[in-house]
Protein backbone atom coordinates (compact mmCIF):
# COMPACT_ATOMS: atom_id res chain seq x y z
CA UNK A 1 0.00 0.00 0.00
CA UNK A 2 0.72 3.71 -0.61
CA UNK A 3 0.20 6.21 1.80
CA UNK A 4 -1.41 9.10 0.28
CA UNK A 5 -2.29 12.63 2.07
CA UNK A 6 -6.09 12.62 2.70
CA UNK A 7 -8.65 15.07 3.28
CA UNK A 8 -12.18 14.66 4.64
CA UNK A 9 -14.28 17.52 5.13
CA UNK A 10 -17.02 17.66 7.93
CA UNK A 11 -14.49 14.79 9.30
CA UNK A 12 -15.14 15.46 12.89
CA UNK A 13 -18.72 13.64 13.90
CA UNK A 14 -20.67 10.67 11.72
CA UNK A 15 -19.61 9.44 8.24
CA UNK A 16 -16.66 11.73 7.97
CA UNK A 17 -15.06 10.91 11.48
CA UNK A 18 -15.69 6.91 10.28
CA UNK A 19 -14.01 7.28 7.09
CA UNK A 20 -11.42 9.52 8.82
CA UNK A 21 -11.02 6.55 11.08
CA UNK A 22 -10.73 4.12 8.62
CA UNK A 23 -8.40 6.32 6.38
CA UNK A 24 -6.06 6.79 8.94
CA UNK A 25 -6.06 2.67 10.02
CA UNK A 26 -4.87 2.50 6.23
CA UNK A 27 -2.19 4.09 7.00
CA UNK A 28 -2.95 7.38 5.13
CA UNK A 29 -1.53 10.85 6.44
CA UNK A 30 -5.54 12.61 7.08
CA UNK A 31 -6.16 16.45 7.78
CA UNK A 32 -9.57 16.75 8.74
CA UNK A 33 -11.36 20.13 7.68
CA UNK A 34 -14.52 21.29 9.54
CA UNK A 35 -16.68 24.49 11.03
CA UNK A 36 -16.36 22.87 14.31
CA UNK A 37 -13.21 22.04 14.46
CA UNK A 38 -11.87 24.86 16.33
CA UNK A 39 -13.88 23.21 19.73
CA UNK A 40 -11.73 22.47 22.20
CA UNK A 41 -13.75 19.52 23.09
CA UNK A 42 -14.28 18.52 19.47
CA UNK A 43 -10.55 18.55 18.91
CA UNK A 44 -10.18 16.36 22.06
CA UNK A 45 -12.10 13.81 21.49
CA UNK A 46 -11.19 13.34 17.53
CA UNK A 47 -7.62 13.18 19.32
CA UNK A 48 -8.55 10.61 21.50
CA UNK A 49 -10.57 8.71 18.21
CA UNK A 50 -7.58 8.90 15.96
CA UNK A 51 -4.52 9.87 17.82
CA UNK A 52 -2.53 12.86 17.38
CA UNK A 53 -1.24 12.57 14.14
CA UNK A 54 -4.42 13.45 12.14
CA UNK A 55 -4.77 17.38 11.11
CA UNK A 56 -7.24 19.13 12.16
CA UNK A 57 -8.16 22.44 11.14
CA UNK A 58 -11.41 25.32 10.22
CA UNK A 59 -13.07 24.16 7.49
CA UNK A 60 -15.92 26.09 5.99
CA UNK A 61 -16.61 24.71 2.86
CA UNK A 62 -19.50 27.41 1.61
CA UNK A 63 -16.40 30.22 1.20
CA UNK A 64 -13.84 29.76 -1.38
CA UNK A 65 -11.02 31.48 0.42
CA UNK A 66 -11.66 29.12 3.52
CA UNK A 67 -11.54 26.10 1.27
CA UNK A 68 -8.41 27.57 -0.49
CA UNK A 69 -6.74 28.44 2.54
CA UNK A 70 -7.53 24.69 4.11
CA UNK A 71 -6.05 23.21 1.38
CA UNK A 72 -2.98 24.94 1.14
CA UNK A 73 -2.43 24.50 4.50
CA UNK A 74 -2.33 20.61 4.27
CA UNK A 75 -0.31 20.85 1.04
CA UNK A 76 2.32 23.12 3.51
CA UNK A 77 2.22 21.09 6.71
CA UNK A 78 1.61 17.19 5.00
CA UNK A 79 2.33 17.50 1.42
CA UNK A 80 0.07 17.46 -2.05
CA UNK A 81 -3.38 15.54 -1.05
CA UNK A 82 -4.11 13.11 -3.73
CA UNK A 83 -7.60 11.48 -1.64
CA UNK A 84 -10.74 13.73 -1.31
CA UNK A 85 -13.52 12.85 1.25
CA UNK A 86 -16.39 15.24 0.64
CA UNK A 87 -18.84 14.24 4.15
CA UNK A 88 -19.56 17.79 4.98
CA UNK A 89 -23.15 18.17 5.08
CA UNK A 90 -26.41 19.62 6.38
CA UNK A 91 -30.32 19.21 6.28
CA UNK A 92 -32.93 20.97 7.05
CA UNK A 93 -36.66 19.84 7.09
CA UNK A 94 -39.40 21.82 5.39
CA UNK A 95 -42.35 21.83 2.50
CA UNK A 96 -42.03 23.70 -0.72
CA UNK A 97 -44.82 25.87 0.29
CA UNK A 98 -43.45 26.77 3.19
CA UNK A 99 -39.60 26.69 2.51
CA UNK A 100 -36.74 29.47 3.15
CA UNK A 101 -34.56 30.80 0.76
CA UNK A 102 -31.72 30.79 3.19
CA UNK A 103 -32.68 26.81 4.39
CA UNK A 104 -32.40 26.23 0.81
CA UNK A 105 -29.22 28.23 -0.09
CA UNK A 106 -27.15 26.76 3.06
CA UNK A 107 -27.94 23.33 2.00
CA UNK A 108 -27.29 23.50 -1.79
CA UNK A 109 -23.57 25.19 -0.47
CA UNK A 110 -22.43 23.27 1.57
CA UNK A 111 -23.53 19.91 0.22
CA UNK A 112 -23.01 20.23 -3.39
CA UNK A 113 -21.10 23.65 -3.87
CA UNK A 114 -18.70 22.98 -0.93
CA UNK A 115 -17.95 18.94 -3.04
CA UNK A 116 -17.24 21.56 -5.73
CA UNK A 117 -14.94 23.83 -4.71
CA UNK A 118 -12.78 21.25 -2.67
CA UNK A 119 -12.43 18.96 -5.45
CA UNK A 120 -11.45 22.22 -7.66
CA UNK A 121 -9.20 23.09 -5.30
CA UNK A 122 -7.39 19.42 -4.84
CA UNK A 123 -7.42 18.75 -8.50
CA UNK A 124 -4.50 20.53 -9.53
CA UNK A 125 -2.28 18.31 -7.06
CA UNK A 126 -3.88 15.01 -8.18
CA UNK A 127 -3.69 15.90 -12.39
CA UNK A 128 0.38 16.76 -10.53
CA UNK A 129 0.46 12.83 -9.22
CA UNK A 130 -0.99 11.25 -11.66
CA UNK A 131 -3.08 9.96 -9.33
CA UNK A 132 -6.25 10.47 -7.38
CA UNK A 133 -9.49 9.09 -5.63
CA UNK A 134 -12.68 11.68 -4.57
CA UNK A 135 -15.42 10.09 -2.59
CA UNK A 136 -18.59 11.99 -2.29
CA UNK A 137 -20.90 11.11 0.40
CA UNK A 138 -24.46 11.40 -1.04
CA UNK A 139 -27.48 9.98 -0.39
CA UNK A 140 -30.46 7.88 -1.53
CA UNK A 141 -32.76 11.03 -1.63
CA UNK A 142 -30.69 12.09 -4.55
CA UNK A 143 -32.52 8.86 -6.29
CA UNK A 144 -35.54 9.14 -4.59
CA UNK A 145 -37.46 12.51 -3.34
CA UNK A 146 -38.96 12.42 -0.32
CA UNK A 147 -41.56 15.05 1.49
CA UNK A 148 -40.07 17.54 3.27
CA UNK A 149 -36.91 17.44 1.93
CA UNK A 150 -36.76 19.43 -1.47
CA UNK A 151 -33.15 21.11 -1.16
CA UNK A 152 -31.28 18.06 0.49
CA UNK A 153 -32.38 15.94 -2.13
CA UNK A 154 -31.70 18.70 -4.90
CA UNK A 155 -28.35 18.79 -3.56
CA UNK A 156 -27.41 15.06 -3.56
CA UNK A 157 -28.91 14.75 -6.59
CA UNK A 158 -26.17 17.74 -8.04
CA UNK A 159 -23.62 15.92 -5.90
CA UNK A 160 -24.40 12.65 -8.14
CA UNK A 161 -24.14 14.22 -10.97
CA UNK A 162 -21.11 16.19 -9.91
CA UNK A 163 -19.21 12.69 -8.97
CA UNK A 164 -19.99 11.57 -12.87
CA UNK A 165 -18.88 14.75 -14.75
CA UNK A 166 -14.97 14.47 -12.15
CA UNK A 167 -14.70 11.13 -12.77
CA UNK A 168 -14.85 11.30 -16.59
CA UNK A 169 -12.55 14.78 -16.36
CA UNK A 170 -10.56 12.61 -14.13
CA UNK A 171 -10.15 9.74 -15.91
CA UNK A 172 -7.13 10.88 -18.52
CA UNK A 173 -5.09 11.73 -15.22
CA UNK A 174 -5.32 8.70 -13.44
CA UNK A 175 -8.19 10.48 -11.29
CA UNK A 176 -11.56 8.27 -10.01
CA UNK A 177 -14.54 9.57 -8.28
CA UNK A 178 -17.80 7.85 -7.28
CA UNK A 179 -20.67 8.78 -5.32
CA UNK A 180 -21.35 6.50 -1.74
CA UNK A 181 -25.04 7.06 -1.23
CA UNK A 182 -26.42 5.47 1.95
CA UNK A 183 -29.44 5.55 3.16
CA UNK A 184 -30.68 6.71 6.66
CA UNK A 185 -27.26 6.44 9.42
CA UNK A 186 -27.29 6.52 12.65
CA UNK A 187 -25.08 9.68 12.83
CA UNK A 188 -25.53 12.36 15.35
CA UNK A 189 -27.26 14.14 12.41
CA UNK A 190 -30.15 11.83 12.62
CA UNK A 191 -31.34 12.50 16.20
CA UNK A 192 -33.77 15.61 14.29
CA UNK A 193 -35.52 12.86 12.86
CA UNK A 194 -35.76 11.26 15.91
CA UNK A 195 -37.34 14.04 17.20
CA UNK A 196 -39.64 14.77 14.94
CA UNK A 197 -40.97 11.39 14.11
CA UNK A 198 -41.54 11.09 17.80
CA UNK A 199 -43.16 14.13 18.22
CA UNK A 200 -45.57 13.82 15.34
CA UNK A 201 -46.37 10.29 16.34
CA UNK A 202 -46.95 10.73 20.00
CA UNK A 203 -44.21 7.98 20.77
CA UNK A 204 -40.55 7.74 21.96
CA UNK A 205 -37.60 8.26 20.36
CA UNK A 206 -36.71 4.58 20.55
CA UNK A 207 -39.77 3.93 19.33
CA UNK A 208 -38.97 6.35 16.62
CA UNK A 209 -36.22 4.95 15.84
CA UNK A 210 -37.63 1.74 15.37
CA UNK A 211 -40.04 3.08 12.68
CA UNK A 212 -36.98 4.60 10.39
CA UNK A 213 -35.78 0.92 11.09
CA UNK A 214 -38.53 -0.50 9.81
CA UNK A 215 -38.62 1.58 6.62
CA UNK A 216 -35.52 -0.41 5.03
CA UNK A 217 -35.89 -4.46 3.92
CA UNK A 218 -33.21 -5.13 6.27
CA UNK A 219 -35.15 -3.39 9.70
CA UNK A 220 -31.89 -1.56 10.71
CA UNK A 221 -30.69 1.59 10.12
CA UNK A 222 -27.08 1.53 8.32
CA UNK A 223 -23.78 2.40 10.37
CA UNK A 224 -21.38 4.93 9.62
CA UNK A 225 -18.41 2.23 9.47
CA UNK A 226 -20.31 0.58 6.46
CA UNK A 227 -20.32 3.73 4.69
CA UNK A 228 -16.41 4.43 5.45
CA UNK A 229 -15.83 0.75 4.52
CA UNK A 230 -16.69 1.53 0.96
CA UNK A 231 -15.03 4.51 1.05
CA UNK A 232 -12.24 2.89 1.76
CA UNK A 233 -11.66 0.31 -0.32
CA UNK A 234 -12.60 2.87 -3.19
CA UNK A 235 -9.35 4.69 -2.08
CA UNK A 236 -6.70 1.18 -2.09
CA UNK A 237 -4.79 0.42 -4.69
CA UNK A 238 -7.36 -2.52 -4.85
CA UNK A 239 -10.18 -0.23 -7.26
CA UNK A 240 -8.49 1.24 -9.82
CA UNK A 241 -11.46 0.78 -12.34
CA UNK A 242 -13.75 1.59 -9.58
CA UNK A 243 -15.56 5.26 -10.90
CA UNK A 244 -18.07 6.89 -12.13
CA UNK A 245 -20.83 5.36 -10.32
CA UNK A 246 -23.00 6.42 -7.45
CA UNK A 247 -22.84 3.63 -4.95
CA UNK A 248 -25.67 2.96 -2.64
CA UNK A 249 -25.98 0.97 0.45
CA UNK A 250 -29.52 1.03 1.05
CA UNK A 251 -30.30 -1.79 3.50
CA UNK A 252 -32.30 -3.56 0.55
CA UNK A 253 -34.45 -0.76 -0.57
CA UNK A 254 -35.16 -0.20 -4.25
CA UNK A 255 -34.88 3.45 -5.34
Amino acid sequence: MTARIAIVTGGTTGIGLACAKALVARGHRVAIGARRAGDAAVMAEVRRLLGDSVMLAVLDVADRVSVDGFVASVRDALGPPTILVNAAGIYHEAFLHDHSDKAWDDQIEINLSGAFRMTRAVMPYMIGAGWGRIANIASTAGSKGERGYAAYCASKAGLIGLSKATAVEGAPFGISCIAVSPTWVETPMMETAFARIATAQGITREAARAVIAGSNPQGRIVQPEEVAATVDFFCSEAAPGLTNVDIQINAGAEW
